[in-house]
């Protein structure tokens, strides 16, 4: 059982008989006394929900029985508690994040549809960004954007997992961004720091960080995101905030703060699926945002409101203007595409090309999507899908691929391609780091020494790239997955 703080207790009791839920009290209080549901969330971007289930329930022990759907969304399945997918290859190759249930609301409720430009401005450690770079297909720009230096690291490994190719990820103050993209979002998803009350059943850690800290602390920094969320959204656009607590200082009662301040603000009806309550009365319109409680649903406490600028001043900025580097570079880069990459893979490259536009910096490649001025200003941490690196030996010019190229590639994108089960000693080996060995259904493959081979998972009918390699002796690769990614499996 959670060990909850009395100052917690009388609060909720409180709330609880102010806004006439008398008789859930027990029901809420015994909700602490069970386990936490875990989940994870399909990419889309790589795999149908419908597919990974049925990869999922392949592994040992497992049945399909023992995914259920997460009941507020299209693509979240519940874990078996001894299930632990992050052992699995499927993760390492993009397929699922792992993501609590009711975290997986605030995305949904944001819809982001292709073509649109995309801000998450508190988006460690990315689940939420997943979900947005999943539903806007390649098309339009997700912005990610994350103060911590630690966290935004995580960030990136987890937006290029997921194969995204239209993703900026910068490191500033909301403050900061809102000075530089006035009225140049379509639309913000701000999942705000908060008092994490209600994660106190996951994690112990949230209960002491409550007690230290408390809702007091976090309302000031809350409208402080919300107010420069709002002046980053064109007239029309929409703006989701959300958090992990239980507080109506937080929640209903931040909302009330907000919009009496903007007469151009409408909160927007969320759609109620199973197991998403409304919004406490604090008044008639707040019922329209959305709660999730412990003790009525399989998750997490989780509050969720959808906000509408009715109208306002749009900016206009002229593009970035990217540094594109030698030809020589380009050529290389071509020329590695040429020798590696199917015709189906050269044809989704120049797609990129077409649409975005090339950077260089340092003898890093770059494709950026579209993107404003004001970018160059900022602290940058990715800028669109990173290809790969240039190294220049006099006038020659030699590419060597990113990881994070490789995962926005299809099995079928690629000439060259090693595959093994999850369980097969090919990709254990190269999640481990080591040298590999052409696996036996590739034994009479005559490939040139020295090319570029992408090991891949195949499980069911799907492939998906894990790691680069490259062929040293008729049957020898050697592996080159990241060296800060490596799992002992």
């Amino acid at each position: 059982m959670t060990l909850l703080p009395d100052p917690f207790v009388n609060e909720m009791k409180e709330l609880f008989c102010r806004f006439g839920m008398e008789q859930q009290w027990p029901s809420f209080l015994q909700s602490f006394r069970e386990s936490a549901r875990h989940g994870l969330r399909a990419n889309t971007l790589k795999i149908r929900p419908d597919a990974l289930r049925k990869l999922l329930a392949g592994q040992p022990g497992m049945s399909e029985n023992l995914f259920c759907p997460v009941l507020w969304t299209d693509d979240g399945f519940y874990c078996p508690p001894d299930f632990q997918p992050g052992k699995l290859a499927a993760h390492l190759a993009g397929l699922y994040y792992i993501q609590e249930p009711s975290a997986m609301l605030p995305a949904l409720v944001l819809s982001a549809r292709p073509g649109e430009r995309i801000l998450d401005l508190c988006a460690a450690p990315g689940g939420k960004a997943a979900r947005i770079a999943a539903d806007l297909r390649g098309q339009g720009l997700l912005w990610a954007n994350e103060i911590s230096a630690t966290r935004v690291r995580a960030l990136q490994r987890n937006i290029e997992l997921t194969g995204c190719t239209n993703a900026i990820i910068t490191r500033e103050t909301p403050q900061r961004l809102a000075g530089q993209l006035p009225g140049w979002f379509d639309a913000v998803l701000a999942d705000v720091p908060c008092s994490g009350s209600g994660m106190f059943r996951r994690d112990p850690a949230a209960v002491k960080s409550w007690q230290a800290y408390g809702s007091d602390s976090c309302t000031l920094l809350q409208r402080d995101i919300l107010e420069s969320a709002w002046q980053m959204i064109r007239p029309g656009g929409r703006l989701v905030y959300s958090t992990c607590t239980f507080s109506l200082a937080e929640n209903e009662a931040m909302i009330a703060w907000f919009c009496a301040r903007h007469e151009q603000c409408r909160i927007v009806p969320i759609q109620k699926l199973p197991g998403v309550d409304d919004g406490l009365a604090l008044s008639a319109e707040l019922i329209h945002t959305a709660r999730i409680w412990p003790h009525r649903a399989e998750g997490e406490g989780h509050f969720c409101a959808l906000l509408e600028k009715t109208d306002g001043n749009a900016v206009r900025q002229p593009g970035y203007a990217a540094e594109q580097g030698s030809k020589e570079a380009w050529a290389a880069f071509h020329d590695f595409c040429r020798q590696t990459l199917s015709p189906e893979g050269q044809n989704s490259v120049n797609l990129l090309l077409e649409n975005g536009s090339r950077r260089i910096e340092n003898g890093h490649l770059h494709i950026l999507p579209d993107c404003p001025a004001a970018l160059a200003q900022l602290s940058k941490v990715k800028t669109g899908l990173y290809l790969g690196k240039i190294h220049q030996k006099g006038k020659q010019a030699r590419f060597e691929p990113s990881i994070a190229f490789l995962l926005s590639l299809k099995g079928s994108d690629l000439n060259y391609v090693a595959t093994g089960s999850g369980s097969s000693d090919i990709i254990r080996r190269c999640l481990r780091g080591e040298t590999l060995s052409l696996p036996q259904d590739l034994a009479d493959a005559v490939w040139p020494i020295g090319v570029t081979v992408a090991v891949a998972l195949r499980e069911q009918e799907g492939c998906w790239p894990l790691s680069w390699a490259r062929l040293m002796a008729p049957s020898t690769l050697k592996n080159n997955y990241p060296s800060g990614w490596i799992r002992l499996l």
